[in-house]
């Protein structure tokens, strides 16, 4: 393989850029992670602009993609600004070679288990970067509490954190539709806003109905939802989640029809919470976000 990829470097008279349909790469280099779907960074132009994340498959996950494109198409349904715009795209492969060529690292990590399509392409996720950021754990942080806090009425929102707690409630209720219970970290951006950048537990195979029941026993204690994703969610019926969802041919779908059909499940269940919330304090408060 080490060769094979060698040999396609030498071949090529490149000048260390590399295009995906639409969007150019210039300075692909590994970010320092190490996931089955490596994390790149790079400079893009055309349809993407500015610096952006790079996922490339691999060979021991080579659909790995579908999940984070999958929540990202969800979150865009649903009018959530909080996942960074991404797309997937087919790369040929000494495009993707000569456009990490300055990265050593980068290029061993990748070496032995890209995922070579029979066109000679390989398959990035590219996404829109959020600058200046910072991770917080969603779990146990200080600062996560306290918007928990909040979003529950337990204490006033005040005008200058209104954004990161309705981002906060947001990200609870995105996460129980993709049944995603395993979100560790979250971003905040220099905008002040919350960003989702790591969606790889989106959509599992077999959702862990007892993890999901903690997250709805989250979402039963929020006293205020953001009113423009409620109301999306509210006219987010069948048609809209396979338009998302299903678009294309069998073979592109990004998630199964019987994952589709358990999330419906789960917007009703979610909707029926926020009715009730409605009910007790009335909706200017249900909806305060």
């Amino acid at each position: 393989m080490l060769k094979r990829l060698c040999c396609a470097l030498l071949v090529l008279a490149w000048s260390g850029a590399a295009a995906a349909e639409g969007v150019h790469f210039t300075d692909l280099r590994w970010s320092g992670t190490r996931p089955s779907f490596p994390l790149f960074r790079a400079a893009a132009t055309g349809d993407f602009q500015g610096d952006v994340d790079v996922r490339i498959a691999t060979r021991s996950e080579p659909l790995a993609y579908r999940k984070h494109l999958a929540f990202y198409r969800l979150a865009e349904a649903l009018g959530s600004r909080l996942v960074p715009r991404s797309e997937a795209r087919p790369l040929r492969l000494p495009e993707l070679l000569a456009s990490v060529q300055k990265d050593p690292v980068g290029f061993a990590l990748l070496k032995d288990d890209l995922m070579i399509m029979n066109d000679g392409t390989v398959t990035v996720l590219v996404s829109e970067s959020v600058p200046i950021s910072r991770e917080v754990d969603f779990g146990t942080s200080l600062e996560v509490r306290t918007w928990r806090a909040m979003a529950e009425g337990q204490k006033d929102v005040p005008p200058e954190r209104r954004t990161l707690v309705g981002g906060y409630v947001e990200t609870l209720v995105l996460d129980y539709l993709a049944a995603n219970v395993k979100r560790t970290t979250i971003t905040v951006g220099a905008d002040a806003a919350l960003h989702l950048t790591d969606n790889a537990g989106a959509f599992p195979e077999r959702p862990d109905a007892q993890a999901l029941d903690g997250v709805l026993s989250q979402l039963k204690r929020v006293n205020h939802y953001p009113r423009r994703l409620i109301d999306r969610l509210r006219t987010f019926e069948r048609p809209q989640a396979d338009h998302a969802l299903h678009a294309g041919t069998f073979a592109t779908w990004l998630v199964a029809t019987r994952a589709i059909a358990e999330m419906m499940e789960r917007r009703h269940a979610i909707l029926s919470l926020i009715d009730a919330r409605v009910a007790e304090v009335g909706e200017l408060s249900a909806l305060a976000f």
